[in-house]
């Protein structure tokens, strides 16, 4: 849209109602909801760009997102004007006027994800939505000696769901770790870019190197490439959080005047 006001909008929802952020033909997502309602205010068509397509049940308490208007609108009006017409379960949390040429995917220099676990035998239903039960006699020593195998630069074909899309199973991680406060384990990991759904099934075979099933340097080994049915199984999709998206210093600098 040559001469638009872009906007770039942080997001929160809850994913369990939703087939993921992407709009599909036959299925409710949260870009869907997140147009309508923009459309409602702005009494006009919205296209909205997520930066992550998060999958199917899955949250986000920072997913980031832009538009593009062809004249300037007040950010707080955007903000409240589309949580208005918006379900309880979404919600735009900021607005912020861009430089021209911002796109919230092609921009974004990493992403941060956390996948929760609660080792308890029975699960309040305030954290159900939130977290996956585990074992307690998990070995936390172990796992978290498998997360740091995880930094660097690896081939993750072997965590990869199909239907992705991606051109390149190789992914860069910053870090990855294990965080323990009483009966929760949170497992923490931030890289450049994710595969259609790697980090479940990262969570799915680090749970098996707890359990005593697999080996460290198994794991690692896996992160040489490798099959999907090589590595362990899928985490269940409530547990993950995409937590934020980074962008490099040029897109966080005092907007436009």
């Amino acid at each position: 849209m040559t001469g638009a006001t872009v906007y770039r909008l942080t997001v929160s929802y809850r994913g369990e109602a939703y087939a993921g952020w992407q709009r599909q033909p036959n299925a409710m997502t949260v870009q869907e909801v997140l147009e309508g309602a923009l459309a409602g205010l702005l009494r006009r068509p919205v296209t909205v760009v997520g930066a992550s397509r998060t999958d199917a049940g899955v949250h986000a308490c920072g997913q980031a997102a832009h538009l593009e208007l062809p004249e300037p609108f007040a950010t707080g009006g955007l903000v409240h004007g589309a949580n208005h017409r918006l379900p309880a379960d979404v919600r735009v949390l900021a607005a912020r006027r861009m430089a021209a040429g911002f796109h919230a995917r092609k921009h974004a220099a990493g992403k941060e994800y956390v996948y929760r676990l609660r080792r308890e035998p029975v699960l309040s239903p305030l954290d159900a939505p939130f977290a996956v039960r585990a074992d307690p006699r998990l070995d936390l020593a172990a796992m978290r000696a498998a997360a740091e195998r995880l930094v660097g630069r690896h081939d993750f074909s072997a965590f990869a769901l199909a239907g992705g899309g991606h051109r390149s199973p190789v992914r860069r991680i910053a870090s990855a770790e294990w965080l323990e406060d009483g009966p929760e384990l949170t497992f923490r990991v931030r890289g450049d870019g994710f595969l259609r759904g790697m980090v479940r099934a990262l969570v799915g075979t680090l749970l098996e190197v707890g359990r005593g099933r697999r080996g460290v340097d198994e794991f690692a080994a896996l992160l040489a490439g490798g099959a999907r049915g090589d590595a362990g199984a899928t985490a269940p999709a409530r547990g993950l959080t995409l937590e934020r998206v980074f962008y490099p210093a040029r897109w966080e600098g005092p907007p436009p005047p």
